[in-house]
């Protein structure tokens, strides 16, 4: 039995994955669907509301522009939790690794991000993100999640909980709730459930950059932080990390300020195979500011 908690702004694509879901899912379930255009919350507030009214044990937290494509993904889901009773929060993306680096859950390391996500861009365009370290394993272990798809036992947020009080908007409810689930329990990315994604994701404006500024400095004590007995290199994955993120960021829509605050918080003097990039985005920033 699963309750699907949805935080929806859009009434098609509400009506839509409910549909979508009551032909896929395979289970008794429920839609706890939370309306959040009148007077919008957080979506830690929105979850977390969602949750308390949810009445089975399993809850499932979708976004609701998604469609799932494999039937019976929720027998799927009820099994991984009732084979492993340490396992905790079952999600299609995430990584095994989450840097000191202020970033998303994606580091651009091969053998640590795992993804099965099929996006739609803007021409309508199908993309699969599809990275498993394991070729043709079926889950692998991760200590962070994307947030398109979280499962997990009621009695686990009831211990775990979405923090509304550090993060007031829609950004980094995921990353935040899977890393403390990963803290006590075991955290799986499946490759088993396939999902298209009908829009691309990946909104980083500066308000990401702040709750992600925020975000890393509260846990600045347990980062990095890795799935237990998987063979790290910090020094050299941190580098990366810290390339992956600083190509992304500067094609964005960041203000100078809050970039100035991510390449102090980096500590970008200490990574000098970046300073190509630093060089770049600085001149670009620069020039678009006094544009």
């Amino acid at each position: 039995m699963i309750s699907v908690i949805i935080c929806s702004i859009n009434k098609t694509f509400a009506g839509q994955v409910q549909k979508n879901i009551a032909e896929t899912i395979g289970v008794v379930w429920e839609a706890v669907v939370i309306e959040n255009t009148v007077t919008p919350q957080s979506l830690t507030s929105v979850y977390n509301l969602g949750a308390a009214k949810a009445t089975y044990d399993f809850l499932c937290f979708v976004h609701e522009d998604v469609i799932f494509k494999t039937q019976n993904w929720g027998l799927k889901l009820i099994d991984y939790f009732q084979n492993d009773q340490q396992l905790g929060l079952v999600g299609i993306a995430g990584s095994k690794y989450k840097s000191r680096v202020p970033s998303g859950w994606a580091t651009g390391i091969a053998k640590i991000d795992c993804c099965n996500i099929t996006h739609l861009d803007s021409k309508g365009n199908q993309q699969q993100m599809y990275f498993n370290p394991v070729s043709g394993s079926l889950t692998q272990e991760v200590v962070v999640l994307d947030g398109v798809l979280l499962c997990c036992p009621k009695k686990v947020w009831e211990v775990v909980r979405f923090d509304d009080i550090l993060l007031k908007d829609f950004h980094l409810y995921d990353l935040d709730f899977s890393f403390r689930v990963a803290e006590k329990y075991k955290v799986l990315v499946s490759f088993e459930i396939d999902m298209i994604h009908l829009t691309e994701g990946g909104n980083f404006s500066d308000k990401w950059l702040e709750a992600t500024l925020a975000w890393h400095k509260k846990m600045s004590a347990k980062l990095p932080a890795y799935v237990q007995g998987f063979q790290v290199n910090k020094k050299e994955w941190e580098d990366k990390i810290v390339r992956t993120w600083l190509i992304r960021l500067k094609h964005e829509n960041i203000g100078f300020y809050n970039q100035l605050q991510w390449l102090t918080n980096v500590k970008i003097w200490a990574h000098l195979s970046a300073w190509p990039n630093v060089l770049l985005f600085m001149v670009k920033k620069y020039f678009k500011k006094r544009s």
